[in-house]
């Protein structure tokens, strides 16, 4: 009995713990090759669960902001870029780890256009 509650408790407070954000540099990169905007991303992960924000300066000066919407499976993200200040709208990343599994790598879909994100945490 004592055993039983023990473990129920430990259950009840691993679950109740917030999850730990993270924060990344990103690189936005367009379909030309040339930096189109960097800056980080503040991530938490629960589970295979994806959320955060990003906070980006545009090549022109401008600020860049969104939020992250996603989920990670077999190590490679697929993450809805929500609520982008520009002009990119419905855009999906998906980034793949490199050899070192720090850095991901990946193509971004938009309703409007292409471009890449190199992201890696810090």
């Amino acid at each position: 009995m004592i055993k039983l509650a023990f473990t129920t408790a430990a259950a009840v407070v691993a679950l109740s713990v917030p999850a730990l954000a993270e924060s990344w540099n990103v690189t936005e990169i367009a379909t030309s090759g040339i930096k189109r905007a960097s800056g980080t991303w503040t991530i938490a992960a629960q589970g295979d669960k994806v959320t955060g924000k990003a906070d980006l300066q545009l090549d022109n000066g401008s600020v860049l902001t969104y939020k992250l919407d996603g989920t990670v499976a077999g190590g490679a993200y697929t993450v809805k870029l929500v609520d982008r200040t520009d002009d990119k709208k419905d855009c999906v990343w998906t980034g793949k780890p490199n050899e070192t599994g720090r850095v991901f790598n990946g193509d971004v879909t938009c309703s409007n256009g292409k471009f890449s994100i190199r992201a890696g945490a810090q």
